[in-house]
């Protein structure tokens, strides 16, 4: 079997972790120095809230009318087929009966 991948060790993701903080921290006085004189030291490193605008997303409607076709389509040559077994079978069954009768007239003259 061929190894696709590896995870790290769990100390290694713990070290990471712990140098980020560290890197976090050491960077904070130098945040707060930058910050405007207006923010209260509960809101220092926020950003401010701005509305959020959210664009919807389209209805797939190429999508729904192609596959609404391809049913039609698959509907439409299920129900062809369906009907033309039906006379086969209808056609077949006419066969033998009327070659069940022929065969019995013909053995009794």
């Amino acid at each position: 079997m061929k190894v696709l991948a590896r995870f790290p060790a769990l100390d290694a993701a713990a070290i990471t972790i712990a140098g980020d903080a560290a890197a976090f921290v050491a960077n904070e006085p130098a945040m707060a120095a930058m910050a405007p004189a207006t923010t209260t030291p509960e809101t220092r490193g926020r950003l401010p809230r701005t509305p959020v605008r959210r664009q919807r997303s389209r209805f797939p409607g190429g999508s729904v009318v192609a596959l609404a076709v391809l049913a039609s389509v698959v509907w439409a040559l299920a129900s062809w087929n369906d009907a033309r077994r039906a006379e086969r079978s209808r056609a077949e069954r006419h066969a033998r009966i009327q070659s069940a009768f022929s065969s019995a007239g013909t053995l009794a003259r």
